[in-house]
């Protein structure tokens, strides 16, 4: 199992891991897009892109950067160290044809391929491929949406080698709004525990609970990326905070509760932002993390 603070970046940011110790802090954060609102707060429309986010983890720095084509449309995101690497494809329509997330981890490169299933403009489902060296799994994500249009629970069955029948895991995500930003993320996955379930490094036991509150009424600089590739990523790039992006504005308090076997852990972050004249975040930090945040 990976440790606590790779959780924690779930919600927090983009962090680099450091120990397995329980009373690790939480780190920073990482992908978020909708269309804003500017009802909801903020001083104009957003007009700018992201560009580059920088996370510095205790002297550990990792830079994130975003691609966009003539249209605007996002195209890439690469780590400044290769290890991360996502390329997302359009049909004609404008809706996400494909994403390809590249990892290179420790026990070597993983691809995970995801295909969105429309209805009209709205996902209902991913398809998805897991590629490790070990071979290849198949998966299935059916998606439930909230008033809000954004979904409240996403139920992935990863399916034995070789079928597309046999379940041997479920990965679970519930979600709760207050308007439009995200207050509640449950996250669970589980095995069948009659079948012999492959070792592929995304199948982890996991329950966790994160609670975010506090919001500020600015831009959240993850909110300006496609509200399609978030909602597609949302187990993908569970530790780049796809979900921080379910909302509007940017959350200040965050509090996790992560289950391990019959013992829990938990913590409560502060987040302290920085804006520019327009009100985008150029700077969010925790207690051990600053990340910044360059627009274009």
């Amino acid at each position: 199992m990976k440790n606590i603070s790779y959780y924690l970046s779930l919600i927090f940011g983009i962090l680099m891991l450091s120990s397995c110790d329980p009373n690790q802090d939480a780190n920073g954060d990482f992908l978020i897009g909708v269309d804003y609102d500017p009802t909801t707060g903020g001083t104009a429309t957003p007009t700018k892109l992201l560009k580059k986010v920088t996370i510095n983890d205790a002297g550990s720095v990792l830079v994130y950067t975003y691609s966009y084509n003539a249209n605007k449309k996002l195209t890439g995101i690469t780590t400044d160290d290769n290890s991360v690497r996502l390329a997302i494809t359009y049909l004609t329509s404008g809706n996400i044809a494909k994403i390809t997330r590249m990892e290179d981890g420790m026990s070597g490169i993983s691809t995970e391929e995801i295909v969105p299933v429309y209805s009209g403009s709205q996902i209902t489902k991913l398809d998805i491929t897991h590629k490790e060296t070990s071979g290849t799994l198949k998966s299935v994500a059916d998606l439930t949406y909230g008033s809000n249009n954004w979904p409240s629970k996403v139920q992935e069955k990863v399916f034995a080698e070789g079928s597309t029948t046999q379940v041997v895991a479920n990965v679970v995500s519930d979600l709760t709004y207050n308007g439009n930003n995200i207050t509640k993320w449950h996250f669970n996955s589980s095995f069948n525990a009659s079948l012999p379930v492959p070792v592929f490094d995304f199948l982890k036991e996991i329950d966790l609970t994160v609670n975010l509150s506090d919001y500020d009424n600015k831009i959240n600089p993850y909110n300006l990326l496609p509200k399609d590739f978030l909602i597609a990523v949302i187990h993908a790039e569970a530790d780049a905070s796809s979900i921080t992006g379910f909302a509007k504005n940017n959350a200040k308090t965050l509090n996790f509760i992560l289950k391990l076997g019959t013992t829990s852990v938990g913590d409560t972050q502060k987040a302290i932002y920085a804006y520019d004249n327009d009100g985008y975040p150029t700077s969010a930090t925790s207690t051990d993390v600053v990340t910044k945040f360059e627009y274009q």
